[in-house]
Parts: structure tokens; sequence; C-alpha cells
């Protein structure tokens, strides 16, 4: 889970949301939405199969599109002070990545190609959470 940066954002979300931090994290959810399309892109053009697709398509946005539509609800100002914890998130997720031995490009590649070939080597947390959400509605 420590490997996917979406999780980090979506967790700093959360303590913005309940107001435990005062730093907004909408521009890099966008950025990471806009991100995230381009994935979609690269994994319809590989493809993925339509469950897999489906899946990938509702984590990102339960993690990614449903924050940033809650935080509209604030008034939105976004400052240089925002931007900068943004960019200490990422320096820190890139510092842990790097203590683990881990590289992010590569990390996020086999991840994507998990769901391209629909195995469950690199599966994330959610992810296999997900799957196992589906599968109790199936054998009910």
């Amino acid at each position: 889970m420590i490997e996917i940066f979406s999780y980090w954002i979506f967790i700093w979300f959360i303590l913005y949301y309940f107001n435990i931090v005062k730093y907004n994290p909408l521009f890099i959810l966008i950025i990471a939405y806009f991100i995230t399309l381009l994935e979609l892109i690269y994994l319809f053009n590989n493809n993925i199969n339509k469950y897999n697709f489906i899946k990938f398509f509702i984590i990102n946005v339960i993690i990614k599109f449903i924050p940033i539509i809650l935080i509209f609800k604030y008034p939105i100002i976004i400052n240089n002070e925002d931007l900068l914890c943004g960019f200490y998130i990422l320096c820190l997720y890139i510092f842990v990545m790097s203590y683990l031995n881990k590289n992010p490009y590569i990390y996020y590649k086999k991840m994507l190609n998990t769901y391209i070939n629909d195995n469950n080597e690199y599966k994330s947390f959610v992810s296999i959470l997900y799957d196992k959400i589906i599968n109790y509605n199936y054998n009910i």
C-alpha cells in the first residue's frame, strides 16, 4: 500500500477533510486524476479485460474524484503552502520508496501490468479488497 502515491494523497485528503491539517490537497488530486486518465488510456490500449478496467476506474474514482468533489464544497483557495505541502509529501514518498529500494516507475508499470495480465503479482490492497467485495456479492 505504501508504494502507491494515490493512497498518500487520499490520506492527506482525509486529514484535510476532517480539519486535522490545513493544507488543501485539491491541486495534487487533480494532477493525480489526470494521470489516472492517462493510465486508463494505457490500460485500454493494452486490451485490459472489462472487469479490471472497471475495477481500476472505480478505485480511482473513490480515491481521487470523490475527494475532488467533496473539496469543492469548501471555498477553493489553493496557495503556495498547499503546493509546498504536496511537494514535501512527494519528496517523502520518493524517499520512502528509495529507502525500500523500490523504483516508483517500475512499481507502477508492474502494477498496471497486473491489471493487463489479470494476475495477482502486484495487486494493491484496495484492488484485493475490491475483488473480495465483488466476489462476496456474487456468492450471495
